[in-house]
């Protein structure tokens, strides 16, 4: 009887998935001035395969992304990102941790 329960318990527990880490990027974008371009700017990140969440901080201009830990942004494409929006990138850190949730 205890090796009918074993069996089981032990398939759902090596059959869980194993959650990855993620991580975040705080973006410095300037022409970020309306509630508009927030949302403008939000959605775009959000079709990237991988983000979270995102949030920004209008009186900043800095925008936080939430993304799991194989995402991996680059310079050269938030540049094009976020001139095809109409805004200007200016520079991104990465932190190992999220400080942001929905």
């Amino acid at each position: 009887m205890f090796k009918k329960t074993l069996i089981p318990i032990g398939l759902i527990v090596f059959s869980t998935p194993v959650w990855a880490d993620d991580i975040q990027y705080d973006l410095q974008v300037d022409g970020i001035t309306c509630p508009f371009c927030v949302a403008t700017s939000e959605k775009a990140l959000r079709k990237t395969d991988g983000v979270k969440f995102v949030s920004a901080d209008l009186d900043s201009g800095i925008i936080s992304v939430c993304a799991e830990e194989q995402v991996e942004f680059t310079d050269e494409q938030l540049t094009e990102l976020f001139l095809d929006k109409g805004f200007t990138y200016r520079s991104m850190s990465k932190l190992n941790q999220c400080t942001i949730s929905e």
